[in-house]
């Protein structure tokens, strides 16, 4: 079976694109009433040359273990965390971002020693002999789009596109991501300001960012 990596993103099996320790994230603005990308962040997979963006959504645990999503995979039988909901697009196809002291083949290099993959037998080995709770993340579906399909939803004002830490998509608390990271992205409603030494007005006021 052809790799989904060479599929959707066009890539080397072997790439490692990023050198750094920081991830591209998309956080839904308070407008996105969509149920699958209401209060999301979604990271963003690097880019290549096909004619689709690629993310996982990772601030959405759903309620279904491991354990008994895949009852008859021994590695991941007895595996109690949850896995995440990564998107609308083909939510029966499993991918993991998971660490790795050398860079596997048939993954996605995303900052450091984490990589992503989509491949059936490189996530069933990324489960052998690691602990339940470990750094390894099992996501369920992905987000696509074309390039002027988000452009267009970023400029009519769906997304903020930040950098942050990448060990955000490992977050013990994913409930509480969109909204942190949401208030970091969205402007100030207020600028303060001083007044020049000397008169009679208090030091700072605030002023309406229009």
């Amino acid at each position: 079976m052809v790799s989904l990596l060479a599929v959707f993103f066009g890539l080397p099996l072997h790439a490692a694109q990023k050198n750094k320790e920081q991830i591209d994230l998309l956080v839904a603005r308070t407008e996105v009433n969509d149920p699958y990308f209401h209060n999301s962040v979604v990271l963003m997979l690097p880019e290549s040359q096909t004619q689709l963006l690629v993310g996982l959504i990772i601030n959405k645990p759903t309620r279904l273990p491991l354990g008994k999503l895949f009852p008859d995979t021994p590695e991941l039988k007895g595996r109690t965390e949850a896995a995440y909901f990564g998107g609308p697009v083909d939510v029966r196809t499993p991918s993991i971002v998971f660490q790795s002291s050398t860079a596997p083949e048939n993954a996605i290099k995303l900052y450091g020693n984490v990589y992503l993959t989509f491949d059936s037998d490189l996530i069933t080995k990324a489960f052998q002999g690691t602990p339940s709770g470990s750094r390894t993340r099992l996501f369920l579906g992905r987000a696509q789009w074309s390039p002027g399909q988000l452009q267009n939803e970023i400029r009519r004002g769906g997304w903020y596109r930040i950098q942050a830490d990448g060990d955000l998509v490992f977050s013990s608390h994913p409930e509480n991501l969109w909204s942190t990271l949401h208030s970091r992205a969205a402007p100030s409603k207020y600028i303060r300001y001083d007044f020049p030494a000397g008169g009679n007005q208090p030091s700072a006021r605030k002023a309406a960012v229009m």
